[in-house]
């Protein structure tokens, strides 16, 4: 397959170094320091199964090639990593590239964000994904795995017989990850809200660990009501999950405290731009919708809400 990633923090590497160990017709879209770094460095991936060999993938600054005619092959799929908070101008630039033939682009981003924004310029050739890869990238290009068992799951919210999912997981699914397919892909990405809206969330309220933050029972009480507001949402907005997935997440979370990284909680830290509008904003604009109360949820959006830099 012809590939794009689009979007080269942690996530578009470790899944575009994957890929582009053997499907040459792979290429890197970054911008800035991130481009630079992996220009120069390369990327290194370590995962829990193995340490791989430094590549040197293609990659092309964004902030130069404006052109489809700058690059060296028209993709079938472009992988969509970006931040929610580069949305407008990633689309913008996605707009102009492929000004004339459209492909297939899969959004990995958190929640339903990118791919409802995507939708409104490219129509149904957007596919959405959730990404469950735990990673860390730094400057030399080296990309740690700090979880276990990464996969994707992927679908089409509006057209799930799309032959292209079939043949992308034939084509990068391996023992480091799993690829699924599943028609259901709403409830997924409502359930990993689930998980991300309040991993993240308290994370950023108390500005600790979670092992640091669940040592109380007032603490674990937030973190069960934050799952349990997100749970009651999705519901609200036709989603098929069972209630027992409330608990499923919590322990989730509560029995992988030393090992949980939220990239929420890591931006705020380097007074970056943070996902909140993405993330908490949204399901408490579509509990509000529904009618639905959910003040934990209202409280840390609008706290979080004051830490957005764009």
């Amino acid at each position: 397959m012809n590939i794009y990633i689009y979007g080269t923090g942690a996530v578009g590497s470790f899944i575009g170094s994957l890929i582009a160990e053997t499907n040459p017709n792979t290429l890197f879209l970054s911008r800035g320091n991130t481009f630079k770094d992996i220009k120069h460095h390369g990327l290194s991936l370590k995962t829990n199964k193995s340490t791989h060999s430094t590549i040197f993938p293609k990659i092309f600054d964004t902030q130069i090639i404006n052109n489809i005619s700058d690059l060296p092959f028209y993709p079938d799929l472009v992988i969509y990593c970006v931040k929610s908070y580069h949305n407008e101008e990633s689309i913008n630039y996605l707009k102009h590239l492929f000004d004339i033939k459209i492909p297939y682009i899969l959004s990995l981003q958190n929640g339903f964000k990118s791919s409802l924004d995507l939708n409104e310029i490219f129509g149904k050739k957007i596919l959405t994904g959730a990404a469950y890869v735990d990673a860390l990238l730094d400057t030399n290009g080296k990309i740690n795995e700090t979880g276990g068992d990464p996969k994707i799951i992927i679908g089409s919210m509006y057209d799930p017989k799309i032959d292209l999912l079939n043949d992308f997981q034939k084509t990068i699914q391996s023992e480091e990850l799993s690829v699924i397919i599943d028609k259901d892909i709403k409830s997924v990405i409502w359930r990993k809200l689930m998980y991300i809206s309040s991993l993240s969330g308290i994370m950023c309220l108390y500005r600790q660990p979670l092992e640091n933050i669940l040592s109380d029972k007032i603490s674990q009480n937030i973190l069960w009501n934050l799952i349990s507001e997100t749970y009651n949402t999705a519901i609200k907005d036709n989603a098929n999950i069972s209630e027992s997935e409330i608990k499923k997440v919590y322990d989730e979370l509560y029995n992988n405290q030393p090992n949980s990284i939220s990239s929420m909680y890591e931006d705020m830290k380097k007074s970056n731009s943070i996902e909140v509008d993405a993330i908490q904003s949204y399901v408490s604009n579509i509990a509000k919708s529904k009618n639905l109360q959910v003040p934990y949820t209202d409280l840390i959006s609008s706290v979080l809400t004051k830490y957005r830099t764009y």
